[in-house]
């Protein structure tokens, strides 16, 4: 019996072995997809994760739905904060705020707290589609946020909002010209819209998008460079000012709005879908495609005064001039803050609440990250305050309630951190992704290219993404010296802009999206 025992159990060891050595040996099909192939990066400006799971349930995604069935997908943590200049700026350098330089649409000084406003020539870090370019790589890459002007590469670019006036659109610039007569248009600068004028405003923000999407896509497949990137900001720009319509616990919401309004969120959910749908029927079978967006989205009705909450803080935080200097948002200032300054301010941030008691603060950040790393920490604010569920830090003055009902012109719906993240095609395995950063999407695509990762990355590739022995046949290999790609800010950053045409032109292209007043 002993022997028959013994024999059994021998046999399935085994067979269990067979069975690992069967895993173990990488059939072809895992080896065919340690291949290098090109990579396509599609952004949607502000897409939810949450929302696009509904309406993917509702039946009226079906690419993103085909994307879940087929692909790796989950949730991509923002920036902090997490607002597009700094969101987009980390997925084209691959690394933080703190090593780009870039942590608004500003760059604010004790003096001058709106010191310069950003473009392209702010970012301390080398962008990746330069350095793919130095690599020999083709890159095509059109309408990322914070690209204009746009840098030399080994292929083609079209500038991203904000546009500094004269600078060039395009490289090459010969390729200006040919976009504009074929009916390209930049992001609209008409003003959010006007009362009453709604549906005019929505007719406006689909023409932009529709012609971007025609001469951006077919500028990508036309040339199909090793390296593609393109973002859509039409899903931000609907989110923000139309949201009150989409959601029926807003305090704004009419149930007699035109259909066209309240179903203008969902419809612009089913746009993208169209979009993901065209790049998925033009890839080729050895690509990659990362579907992504810089943050998602939630409602706003209740303004906090910055003022106000300054005015709130510890005498010792108001005596390193605690201050709260972007337009929108829960960023705040200290001037020659130490690690225990931040902690305080932090704590006391964290448990603020409105008269009625409802907490104000889902969560408050130490911005300074461990280590000092990076030229770009003196550009930034000490700590960062994600808002609760409804409210928008706002500025006012002292003589402001500390919480009020939002104009009907400001923002309706704000930025939420979590964004979505899809990934289908070689070698991308089909699950549910465990969060992971924005910064480690620049990192994927180099590794997928099959070129190494250069070392200033900050880098955290999710493995579930690949198949078991992916990494096995294609190890993560990485070049170059940490601070390679990194510069330290030029004297005119972070100061007074010596030439005050530039940021008049830029302010008002955020005054006409709401961002500045």
């Amino acid at each position: 019996m002993r022997k028959l025992l013994f024999l059994v159990f021998a046999a399935a060891s085994l067979a269990a072995l067979g069975c690992d050595r069967r895993e173990s040996t990488t059939p072809a099909s895992s080896r065919d997809a340690a291949i290098p192939g090109p990579v396509f990066l599609l952004g949607f400006d502000g897409l939810d994760p949450r929302l696009t799971l509904q309406f993917e349930k509702e039946g009226v995604l079906p690419n993103f739905a085909a994307l879940r069935a087929e692909g790796g997908v989950g949730v991509v943590r923002s920036t902090l904060p997490f607002l597009s200049p700094p969101a987009w700026t980390t997925v084209s350098t691959g690394v933080a705020p703190s090593d780009h330089g870039v942590w608004s649409f500003w760059i604010p000084t004790a003096d001058n707290p709106r010191g310069r406003y950003v473009d392209a020539t702010c970012r301390l870090a080398t962008p990746i589609w330069k350095e793919l370019s130095e690599a020999g790589r083709t890159v095509g890459v059109v309408d990322v946020p914070v690209t204009c002007p746009p840098d030399e590469v080994n292929g083609f670019m079209i500038g991203g909002f904000p546009y500094p006036p004269n600078a060039p659109l395009t490289f090459p610039a010969t390729l200006e010209a040919d976009i504009v007569a074929k009916g390209y248009v930049r992001d609209a600068f008409d003003g959010p819209p006007a009362p009453g004028h709604e549906e005019e405003w929505l007719g406006r923000m689909r023409q932009m998008a529709d012609s971007r999407r025609k001469i951006g896509l077919d500028l990508l497949f036309d040339r199909r460079p090793d390296f593609s990137m393109i973002v859509f900001t039409i899903s931000d720009r609907v989110q923000h000012h139309l949201w009150k319509y989409h959601d029926p616990t807003h305090p704004l919401y009419r149930a007699d709005a035109p259909e066209p309004l309240k179903s203008a969120v969902r419809d612009v959910y089913i746009w993208c879908d169209g979009v993901l749908g065209e790049v998925r029927g033009k890839l080729r079978g050895n690509e990659t495609l990362f579907v992504f967006s810089d943050h998602g989205f939630g409602p706003a009705s209740e303004g906090v005064s910055k003022a106000r909450v300054v005015e709130g803080l510890p005498a010792a935080l108001r005596a390193k001039r605690a201050r709260g200097v972007n337009l929108f948002g829960g960023d705040f200032y200290l001037d020659d803050a130490t690690a225990e300054d931040r902690a305080a301010l932090v704590d006391a941030l964290a448990k603020m609440t409105a008269p009625d008691g409802r907490p104000l603060v889902r969560a408050a950040h130490d911005l300074v990250p461990a280590g000092g790393r990076g030229f770009g920490i003196p550009l930034g604010p000490s700590v960062f305050a994600e808002e609760a569920e409804g409210f928008l830090f706002i500025p006012a003055d002292e003589s402001a309630p500390l919480v009020g009902p939002l104009e009907p012109t400001v923002f309706s719906g704000y930025h939420r951190r979590d964004g979505y993240f899809g990934a289908v095609g070689r070698p991308i395995v089909v699950g549910e992704v465990r969060p992971f950063d924005l910064q480690d999407i620049p990192a994927m695509a180099f590794h997928l290219l099959g070129e190494r990762i250069p070392r200033h990355y900050i880098a955290n590739i999710p493995k579930r993404l690949f198949p078991n022995h992916y990494f096995v046949e294609r190890p993560m290999l990485y070049s170059g010296a940490p601070s390679d790609g990194l510069r330290r800010p030029d004297s005119n950053v972070g100061s007074p802009a010596g030439d005050a045409a530039p940021d008049a032109g830029i302010q008002e292209q955020l005054r006409s999206l709401g961002y500045v007043r």
